[in-house]
């Protein structure tokens, strides 16, 4: 054997062990798993000329990420806005919603608000009645989190 064969033989090894080491390790890295909880306003009457301010709030379980939100208002048509802070910031706002109703908005790849243990997350429905006395209709949000730590 030449020394040009065991050069061979020894990279042939080498491309042979990564290949078998590849197939026997996972294909991709951890990926971290999506927690969803649900906020509620429940309707409240509302006078006509009237201003509604109505919240709801929800403490996480551990430090977590907020990543997104499902938002879902009970009357579209009022022109309703709806929040959802943390202290004084707003993470997510759905101002004067579409008939059509609103869709899941996610923060971008890699991103998120962090909220910790304890800490109060509060869904916010402003609501002003130009019509008749009726009914509020509240609100409902599903809120996207992950663990700060991933375990």
């Amino acid at each position: 054997m030449t020394r040009r064969d065991i050069v061979t033989l020894v990279l042939c090894c080498a491309l042979l062990g990564a290949a078998a080491s590849r197939l026997v390790s996972p294909a991709a890295g951890a990926v971290r798993r999506i927690s969803v909880e649900a906020v509620e306003i429940r309707s409240a009457p509302i006078k006509s000329g009237e201003s509604l301010v109505q919240e709801a709030s929800w403490t996480p379980p551990d430090d977590v990420f907020v990543v997104g939100w499902a938002p879902d208002l009970g009357a579209p048509g009022a022109s309703p806005e709806l929040y959802l802070r943390a202290g004084e910031t707003t993470i997510f706002t759905a101002p004067r919603a579409s008939l059509e109703g609103l869709k899941a908005v996610f923060l971008p790849s890699g991103t998120g608000y962090l909220v910790r243990k304890g800490e109060v997350v509060k869904l916010r429905l402003q609501i002003n009645n130009s019509g008749p006395d009726g009914e509020s209709r509240g609100a409902r949000a599903l809120i996207y989190f992950h663990p700060v730590a991933f375990r």
